[in-house]
């Protein structure tokens, strides 16, 4: 069970343009997208109205309109426009998330909105230090999360299993906790 009152990754900052990107975390879908005047947003990805994906509509100005039947919603989540309608429904909302742009990353808040602190955020500067080599991107595992993590914490196999590359034997003959 993944904890919600949290920051976590959803994206690196670069991969948010305009163009709305789909992500799901924790079991919901959340687009997200960059407002004309370029703050970083992330919406629930599901319209009130028929339920269409927003990711799949575009943005205009500071708003994202869905692909369906073109209502905008602004950058708090909140329907400013219904084509063909003078007044907007009071209700007609989407849930807004918590994102803070740190350290080349967009960090989302699933939980409790009042609760989400950005001093909280871990520190990853080295993430945008010049003087430290990264390089970003994603590695797709055909395997179950809890493995990886397995695999990534437990050093002890590096000797044995990466012995070309990351692999010695000091590793294999540290003392262990």
């Amino acid at each position: 069970m993944w904890m919600r009152n949290c920051w976590q990754v959803i994206a690196f900052a670069a991969e948010i343009k305009q163009a709305p990107l789909p992500r799901t975390v924790l079991d919901e879908n959340i687009a997200l997208f960059r407002t004309g005047s370029g703050e970083a947003v992330a919406l629930a990805d599901r319209c009130p109205h028929r339920f269409a994906p927003l990711s799949i509509g575009r943005v205009v100005g500071d708003t994202i309109q869905c692909g369906y039947h073109g209502l905008c919603f602004d950058r708090d989540g909140v329907c400013v426009r219904v084509p063909g309608q003078d007044t907007v429904p009071a209700r007609a909302r989407v849930r807004k998330y918590p994102l803070v742009e740190r350290h080349t990353f967009a960090w989302i808040w699933m939980g409790e909105p009042a609760l989400a602190d950005p001093a909280r955020i871990p520190d990853f500067h080295w993430m945008d230090d010049p003087g430290c080599a990264v390089v970003p991107g994603y590695h797709h595992f055909g395997a179950n999360y809890l493995l990886v993590n397995d695999n990534l914490l437990d050093l002890s196999h590096e000797s044995f299993v990466h012995e070309e590359t990351i692999g010695n034997e000091s590793v294999a003959e540290s003392p262990q906790p």
